[in-house]
């Protein structure tokens, strides 16, 4: 199932992806509130999709993989939506994106073994990972305003071990992964991350788990489109810009 969040006629909302053009109006968010229709419907071209999440407390980066991963956090603040620009910061020269598998909690996780971590999951969604690659500071260079786009929507059921993530900066690839041969993104490993995070801190609804680099990240520069589309998820598009 595809959760979208969505601004329509000046509020927000959400909705259950039919057929790719149309919305299942929800009551509320399904987090929180279940999947209760509103019985309404609403054409997806008549809406702009946001970030499909914006955690309430915590981005968890993981930087390396391992027995015991290390990680950054990132702040909310990252976060954009499909669509939304990507800003180059006036400290860095070098930014560069990668796309990865974004792991949305959807029950409160804390020191839950990998055998039940799964069951905390919401769902996932693509992530355009930015980072400020001249910027010493692994923290810093990740926790600027829109370094984060999140999209095009939640996939509930999402088969991570037997799917595909594909990059494009313009119409070049950068990107092509196949999850299900990459031992950092398969089912067990997404059970292990949650589980490790999990022991560390409370996992929130809403947290997001970036599931790990997959070393091709690629540079960026004013004026690029970034296309980064995972299968059985969806596409997420942002264009780069470097503001005056």
């Amino acid at each position: 199932m595809k959760i979208a969040r969505y601004s329509y006629q000046g509020a927000i909302a959400f909705g259950i992806v039919d057929d790719d053009d149309e919305l299942v109006v929800l009551r509320s968010d399904p987090m929180f509130a279940g999947f209760d229709t509103t019985g309404d419907r609403v054409a997806l071209a008549d809406v702009k999709l946001l970030a499909p999440v914006i955690p309430r407390s915590k981005i968890v980066a993981v930087v390396s993989s391992g027995a015991e991963p290390s990680f950054v956090l990132r702040p909310n603040t990252a976060v954009v939506g499909p669509g939304d620009s990507i800003l180059l910061p006036a400290a860095s020269e070098r930014v560069e994106v990668e796309g990865q598998l974004a792991i949305v909690i959807g029950k409160i996780a804390k020191n839950v073994p990998a055998a039940d971590a799964l069951s905390r999951v919401f769902g996932y969604t693509v992530a355009t990972v930015v980072t400020a690659a001249d910027l010493a500071s692994a923290t810093r260079a990740g926790a600027f305003d829109t370094f984060l786009p999140l999209g095009p929507v939640i996939e509930t059921e999402f088969d991570e071990a037997a799917t595909a993530l594909r990059g494009l900066i313009n119409d070049e690839e950068f990107q092509a992964v196949s999850l299900g041969d990459d031992d950092r993104t398969t089912e067990d490993t997404v059970a292990a991350l949650v589980a490790f995070a999990s022991s560390v801190f409370t996992l929130l609804p809403g947290d997001v788990i970036l599931a790990g680099r997959l070393d091709t990240p690629a540079d960026v520069v004013d004026g690029d489109t970034v296309t980064l589309s995972i299968a059985g998820i969806g596409t997420l598009v942002n264009p780069v810009v470097r503001p005056a």
